[in-house]
């Protein structure tokens, strides 16, 4: 009946990762058909820029005095003492937009004079698989503007329309130096905002500086990430799964995250460590100085167009005095272990690395890999190390498994002739049972227990291989060219991925040399045909490392079972 029971579970787990496609897409994880459909509004008003070109940076319309004093809600005038905020005069607001640019040889951002938006946030040593320069910000958007509130009415005027006045247009920073750009815009009234920002070479990490003078109190100022995150992976569905809105808010992740027919929105007040958005393997987000309260919103909707998914945010506070400074981080870069870690300390938080024990594991076993890297430069020979390694620290574990498993097989006999003794009498039967493990010195859970102190070890390793960026478009060798997707050779017109196949294959040698019940048997070519449909569209990285720990099994099993036979023969 045991038997018949864990098969039946088997087979319900296989018809589950069977029926796992479909489940995505009712979930709406893969990308939806291109159909116009209408959308809502987010945090802040959306505005369609003109498109961009390849060759040109993304260009903008004039802003105008009449456009700007649209976008102010009909009841705040420029003379409303509730809204003690000016409209720009047509000096201000009649200026032709233009852009200006800031970087390193790690990224270069591109800015525009209107509204001090940023319309490019480019990754200079990340490609996509296309050739392109990974841009964290997707085409046509706006990102990083400022938006004004009056604190009694909490009507909003949005800056994205005033001319931002730089002071150079185009700086960069070389050689681990730092360079600087200033753009300064005037609100009238003696009322203006100076935006600063300061790029070091070799750091991901942007210092912002905002500096608010004039304002009287009851001004609430809020800092915004407009437009999402860009696509950056072969198959929209990898961004999609892991794309989402996130805060460190009151010592707790809180994430937004959403399917193609439906809106999120989240809104708080409290101790925001940092706010940002994230695709598989990149990340922007915006860490503020200081201890001060502040109100963080986050929204989350599908769009018929790429990248599918807009995910906002927006954080600010009161401005308290008449001459005041905001000091933020501003991240945008990878979402490695490495970059992230040297900033603000939550930030790394952003990593989907599993539950903290889970978490902890994986963190140290990121740092090996890494370093192991600086020795040998291929992240495949390093998973073959690796899964060597590791095999070496469970040892004692399976083996001790291997041994109580062999044991309790040798005692079925006799639990069978205690079954048929003791058929009608549950009691007396669980009483001689525990008798006769204990005369024979065997632990029931002893091969179940090893294993289970190996899961979160397994969890760690499944969890750092399906989502580290340093196995993005690393190749191994022959046709495994990029180890963070699944491997693939095309066989008449099919996409067949060979490494499950022969994970498949060393397991199913692996459970023979292990199956000494025949009513197991059943189980032996069960088990790899479930993980194949498991293991199909996992990173070829994962997959390898387990193929070659189920090839390590087989040695150990092989080892155990030699020893064992010349230790009976001895007897």
């Amino acid at each position: 009946m045991d038997d018949k029971r864990t098969l039946l579970a088997f087979l319900l787990v296989g018809l589950i990762f069977l029926l796992m496609p479909y489940y995505y897409d009712w979930m709406g994880l893969t990308p939806p058909p291109p159909e116009e459909r209408p959308v809502q509004e987010a945090v802040t008003q959306e505005r369609t820029p003109d498109p961009p070109t390849e060759t040109t940076p993304r260009s903008q319309s004039t802003a105008t005095l009449d456009r700007f004093e649209a976008e102010v809600p009909p009841a705040v005038s420029a003379t409303d003492d509730a809204m003690p905020i000016a409209v720009p005069g047509p000096d201000g607001a009649s200026k032709p937009a233009r852009t200006v640019v800031i970087g390193s040889h790690l990224q270069r951002m591109v800015l525009s004079t209107r509204g001090g938006a940023f319309l490019n946030a480019q990754l200079l040593e990340y490609r996509r698989p296309d050739g392109r320069i990974v841009d964290l910000i997707p085409p046509g958007a706006e990102s990083l503007t400022v938006s004004l509130r009056a604190e009694s009415n909490e009507r909003i005027i949005d800056l994205r329309d005033l001319h931002f006045e730089p002071d150079a247009d185009s700086v960069w920073a070389t050689e681990g130096g730092e360079a600087s750009l200033t753009m300064r815009a005037d609100l009238g009234d003696g009322r203006s905002l100076e935006r600063r920002i300061v790029v070091t070479d070799g750091e991901y990490g942007i210092r912002l500086t905002h500096r608010f003078r004039g304002f009287r109190d009851g001004t609430l100022a809020f800092l915004h990430w407009n437009g999402g995150i860009d696509l950056a992976e072969r198959d929209a569905k990898l961004d999609l799964q892991a794309m989402r809105v996130m805060c460190y808010f009151n010592d707790s992740l809180e994430e937004l995250q959403v399917d193609e027919d439906e809106d999120d929105r989240w809104e708080e007040r409290g101790e925001l460590s940092w706010a940002g958005v994230r695709n598989k393997y990149f990340f922007a987000a915006l860490a503020p100085s200081g201890s001060q309260r502040h109100r963080i919103e986050m929204s989350a909707r599908p769009l018929s167009r790429e990248p599918f998914r807009e995910y906002e945010f927006a954080f600010g506070r009161r401005v308290d005095s008449t001459d005041e400074t905001w000091e933020t981080l501003f991240y945008a870069g990878p979402l490695d272990f490495e970059q992230v870690e040297r900033y603000e300390g939550s930030l790394s938080r952003a990593l989907d690395l599993g539950i903290p024990v889970v978490r902890q594991i994986a963190e140290v076993f990121l740092i090996v890999l890494v370093a192991a890297h600086t020795v040998v430069p291929n992240y495949g020979w390093v998973i073959v190390l690796f899964g060597v390694v590791v095999k070496l620290l469970v040892y004692p574990l399976t083996h001790k498994s291997y041994e109580s498993a062999a044991r309790m097989q040798e005692l079925q006999p006799k639990l069978t002739v205690l079954r048929e003794k003791y058929n009608n009498d549950k009691n007396r039967l669980s009483q001689e049972t525990m008798k006769l493990y204990r005369d024979e010195g065997v632990n029931p859970i002893g091969s179940c227990l090893p294993m289970l102190l190996q899961m979160p070890i397994f969890i760690a390793l499944y969890q750092l291989f399906s989502s580290t960026i340093e196995l993005r478009q690393a190749p191994w060798m022959l046709w495994i060219t990029d180890l963070s997707l699944p491997d693939e050779i095309d066989i008449g017109g099919f996409p067949l991925h060979l490494l499950p196949l022969l994970m498949a294959t060393a397991m199913f040698f692996q459970s023979r040399m292990t199956m000494k019940d025949p009513k197991q048997a059943a189980l032996v070519y069960i088990m790899p045909v479930v993980m194949v449909f498991i293991m199909w569209d996992f990173s070829s990285g994962l997959v390898l490392y387990w193929t070659v720990f189920n090839v390590l099994q087989i040695g150990q099993q092989y080892l155990t079972n030699h020893l064992r036979q010349k230790k009976e023969a001895a007897a």
